[in-house]
């Protein structure tokens, strides 16, 4: 008895262990679908088919796997499984609610034959049966079904009804039950994510997006392919809304683990860079996004499955229209090509597919004025938008603009402006107000409207992209590294052209008002950004900030290292680009204060006393665009004058502007002068002439001294002119240097053989160079002229560093004592290159420049470093340059003088101003800067310097008289000699900053 129940206990127990057995089986191949270990999935899976005891399941279990990733299973392992299912589930009952999953599989194979009918009816029958038909069907497979009918009807246009499908899938599986149900759940988030950014819902696709990932992370395999599509979705949402920085560093460490791979996926490798594009696209770095998307579409060409997506000629497309914005109009015809034959082939040509290309090939026709080709390609947009989506769905809103172009070209300035108003509207309604694209097109309705007579509202839309212009650089430009806030800000439309055009043919005070505000936000506003962020960490003492500046610090001079030592491309822009790094992570965790701007009419109220400001402004945003003045006197209203063509303008002051810089020819001097002062001063028309001007400069404005101006057989200075130059209007508003009576003085260096032939190599081996970089006796003797000057003024904090003792390690050591830092030395740019001739009689190395001094990108004009000749050490040629400069703490210094040549030159990049040593040495934190315009004489150098000093500290001279009086004294003196008083001698020196 006692052996018989012992039987039945055995056997009841096997009966109850082997359905766990089996479900054990079961669940131990679902639990490879994070991995997306397909190989053992189905190795695992041949076992339990030959189970009898789990074949079944193990039937329904490995098709599902084979519909999670239909590349990994062949048609002749999933037919069999397919066949067998919908043979036992039809037996049951033809009407069977479970059948719905095989429907849906059919659908997603004439899907993917780009059979669309046989999709479309196999999605009807799906759904059909998953609402009407009869049984149990599980949740991952009804899942699976509302996602994929979702997901294709998404993909054929209908993005509220894909949304729908996918978000009653995602709320079917609210709380999964396993592998298969939480990566259906993740699909349902990603679809329902994907199609809310298609309806322009970004917040929430934002939302989902990163739900899903929280979730795919919970899954515990990092970096698995669920995760990775849902990075995609919320990259292409953050692209959507205008957050390129949150994009780029979403991209960046995806890119990184994908470069430390092996054989790293094409598809992953070609999207992540394909993200990485866009987001530095739009955040001003053109160049890096090219080759990004370069290497895109070269990974994508390898991935079968991108190719027959379609990704593989997006990601073409987005090559071609990167090359077309970089004027590589050769490879953009390439890529567009390909784009469009590829995508017209898979998808054929009247699918949305085609449109993107299309677009920028008419863009490609248009700027070659191939005005009826592009009319076609726009045409044809607008007809497969209106076929595939709806006559008025904001995808054909670029198309419009396009057209709008074309008619304004051909004169239609009322049909243009038509058209322009509803494409605005159409993108507006899809992107928000605020997406960089929208300022071109707000532009360009500006322009029709002026010309169709509405000059009002011509007005309102230009001063509109003025403004968002200035807000988006204000919020995104904070948090990025230098050359991209400056790239940024750079690739940003602009329309103050005919802003201030048609306020100044109008004259209206209201509307010169508003332009002028925004005109003097605008200035210099990416380098007012980075000098904040710069002075917030220098003011903090905790260790984090402490941290962040050490890096920079070694960033910075790691990077100068590299200039000096003749560095070649690509190891200056990977240095480069730690820099700009460096400089991001600077103010990491501190609340920075508001960006630094303030309206015009509380700037004009701090001008001082009898002091009038003149700020000139150069029209951007047009083919042929005019200079522009505002002119603000004491008891007047504030003026905007246009004053004439800005290429004009410009060639008249390069003109005057050789001739200062060489003495001699005095009649041609004089008649050069005229012609500007007609143009440039005249045309303001002061009501005082003979009084102070604070000038604030714009184009090749920059490199003139009004000061210096003939007037009858004298100068404008000998008549009472006073000038001083502003670098914005933003420095009225600066603090004024706290009280320092510290004087610093570094010069005549002491040069090696080898730090001399170091010098020269960077310069490509200049044979003059040795004789140019002699010792200055100029500036020797004003060392010792000044110090001696200095403490007779009373003035006990004078340190005079000559030969050796003058460095750069000296200079960061006594810099913070200091008031007034001055340098008497040699000046040396490296984007300069060998002149004609070259002496110790001048302070520079008898470089010569572009006098147009315009940069085309961020990169140029960083690149044009402007160097002070200092002694050598620790292996160093001495060369200080713009990037040591910039990591000095010169908070509490008054006074920069830059006693060189060709100091106050730089490369312009549009409103940003002047870059190079002027530019360095105010991001360190000096309040003026004192420098020159040309290649100054030696002896004459010493003589203003001396007189400059002694105005300011034995008579206590503000900046703007003690200037002024130290050119009338060398001016006077040369007089009294019957010298030549030609300005060359004592007009070359310039103060940029606070007038105090």
């Amino acid at each position: 008895m006692p052996r018989r129940r012992f039987r039945w206990i055995v056997l009841l127990f096997a009966l109850a262990v082997a359905p766990l057995v089996r479900a054990g089986a079961l669940a131990d191949i679902e639990a490879l679908i994070p991995a997306e270990n397909w190989a053992e999935a189905k190795t695992r899976g041949a076992t339990a088919l030959a189970d009898p005891r789990t074949h079944d399941a193990a039937v329904a279990l490995l098709f599902n796997l084979a519909l999670e990733s239909p590349a990994d299973f062949s048609e002749a392992e999933w037919t069999p499984w397919a066949e067998e299912l919908e043979r036992r589930r039809s037996a049951e009952n033809p009407r069977a609610r479970s059948l719905a999953t095989l429907s849906m599989w059919r659908a997603q194979r004439a899907f993917q034959a780009r059979e669309r009918d046989a999709a479309v009816a196999a999605v009807d029958e799906a759904l059909a049966l998953l609402r009407d038909g009869q049984g149990r069907i599980g949740p991952a497979e009804q899942a699976y079904v509302l996602t994929l009918a979702g997901q294709i009807r998404g993909l054929f246009g209908d993005y509220a009804e894909g949304a729908a499908l996918a978000t009653e899938a995602e709320t079917l599986l609210r709380a999964p039950h396993g592998p298969l149900e939480r990566v259906r759940r993740l699909r349902a988030i990603y679809f329902h994510a994907l199609f809310e950014d298609r309806l322009g819902h970004y917040d929430t696709s934002i939302a989902l997006a990163r739900q899903g990932i929280s979730e795919a992370e919970a899954l515990g395999v990092p970096n698995n392919g669920f995760r990775r599509r849902l990075v995609g979705v919320l990259s292409e949402s953050l692209i959507s809304r205008g957050e390129f920085t949150a994009v780029r560093d979403l991209m960046r460490p995806e890119l990184e683990r994908l470069r430390a791979q092996v054989q790293p996926s094409p598809r992953e490798l070609a999207m992540t860079l394909g993200h990485l594009a866009e987001a530095e696209r739009q955040l001003g770095d053109r160049e890096l996004a090219l080759n990004y998307a370069r290497e895109a579409a070269q990974t994508a060409a390898r991935d079968q499955a991108l190719v027959a997506s379609g990704s593989y000629a997006a990601l073409l497309g987005n090559l071609g229209s990167l090359a077309y914005e970089l004027k590589r109009y050769e490879e953009a015809d390439t890529a567009l090509g390909q784009n469009l034959s590829l995508l017209e082939n898979q998808f054929g040509g009247d699918s949305l597919r085609v449109v993107p290309p299309l677009l920028t090939a008419g863009e490609v026709a248009y700027e070659r004025n191939l005005l009826d080709e592009a009319e076609q390609r726009f045409r044809r947009v607008l007809a497969i938008v209106a076929t595939q989506l709806h006559p008025n769905h904001v995808e054909g809103a670029p198309a419009l603009r396009g057209l709008a172009r074309v008619l304004l070209r051909r004169g239609d300035a009322a049909g243009a402006a038509a058209l322009l108003q509803g494409a605005i509207r159409q993108q507006e309604a899809a992107s928000g107000t605020e997406h960089p694209q929208l300022l071109g097109w707000h532009c360009d309705l500006a322009e029709a409207l002026a010309q169709s007579g509405d000059t009002a509202g011509a007005f309102d839309n230009a001063l509109l992209v003025e403004q968002r212009r200035n807000r988006l650089v204000a919020a995104v430009a904070p948090v990025l590294g230098e050359t991209q806030a400056l790239e940024f800000k750079n690739s940003l439309a602009r329309c103050s052209e005919r802003l201030l055009a048609v306020a100044a043919a109008r004259g209206d005070a209201a509307q010169i008002a508003a332009a002028w505000d925004e005109i003097a936000a605008a200035r210099g506003l990416a380098t007012r950004l980075t000098a904040q962020r710069i002075a917030a960490v220098r003011s903090r003492l905790d260790a984090a900030a402490q941290a962040h500046w050490d890096r920079w610090s070694k960033a910075a001079a790691a990077y100068a290292d590299a200039l000096r030592g003749g560095a070649d491309g690509a190891a200056l822009a990977e240095l480069r680009r730690e820099l700009d790094s460096a400089l991001e992570a600077l103010g990491e965790g501190a609340a920075l204060p508001s960006p630094p701007r303030k309206p015009m009419a509380e700037l004009l109220a701090r001008l001082p006393a009898q002091t009038g400001l003149v700020a000139f402004a150069a029209g951007a945003g047009a083919t042929a665009p005019q200079l522009y003045a505002f002119v603000a006197e004491p008891g007047q209203v504030p003026r905007l004058l246009a004053l004439g063509d800005l290429a004009a303008l410009d060639a008249r002051g390069e003109r005057w502007y050789r001739l200062m810089r060489e003495p001699g020819r005095d009649a041609e001097l004089r008649e050069a002068g005229m012609a500007v002062r007609e143009h440039l001063f005249d045309a303001l028309n002061l009501v005082r002439r003979d009084g102070r001007l604070f000038v604030v400069a714009d184009a090749g404005v920059h490199r003139l001294n009004f000061a210096a101006l003939p007037d009858g057989e004298g100068f404008l200075i000998e008549r009472g002119l006073r000038l001083h130059l502003l670098e914005t209007e933003q420095d009225l508003a600066a603090a004024a240097a706290p009280a320092r009576d510290g004087l610093l003085l570094l010069g005549v260096p002491t040069l090696a053989r080898s730090d001399v032939a170091a010098l020269g190599q960077l310069r490509g081996g200049c044979p003059e160079l040795g004789n140019a970089l002699q010792p200055l006796p100029g500036a020797a003797h004003e060392i010792d002229t000044l110090a001696a000057l200095s403490r007779a003024a009373g003035r006990e904090q004078v340190v005079a560093l000559k030969g050796g003792a003058a460095t750069a390690s000296a200079l960061r050591r006594d810099a913070a004592r200091a008031g007034i830092i001055h340098f008497a030395t040699h000046a040396f740019e490296l984007g300069a290159h060998c002149a004609a001739r070259a002496g110790s009689v001048r302070r520079g190395v008898g470089l010569r420049r572009d006098y147009a001094d315009g940069a085309p990108d961020a990169r140029a004009a960083l690149a044009r470093e402007a160097g002070l000749v200092l002694s050598g050490e620790r292996g160093s040629n001495g060369l200080l340059l713009g990037a040591d400069v910039s990591t000095l703490a010169l908070d509490g210094v008054a006074w920069v003088v830059l006693s060189a040549c060709d100091t106050g030159l730089g490369a312009r990049l549009g409103d940003e101003g002047v870059f190079g040593l002027r530019r360095a040495f105010r991001l360190a934190g000096a309040r003026t800067v004192l420098m020159s315009l040309w290649p100054v004489d030696d002896a004459a150098t010493s003589a203003w310097m001396e007189a400059l000093y002694r105005a300011r500290l034995q008579q206590a001279q503000d900046t703007v008289d003690a200037v002024a009086a130290a050119d009338l004294a060398v001016l006077q003196a040369r007089r009294a000699r019957g010298e030549s008083p030609h300005p060359f001698y004592w007009a070359g020196f310039v103060a940029a900053g606070d007038w105090r």
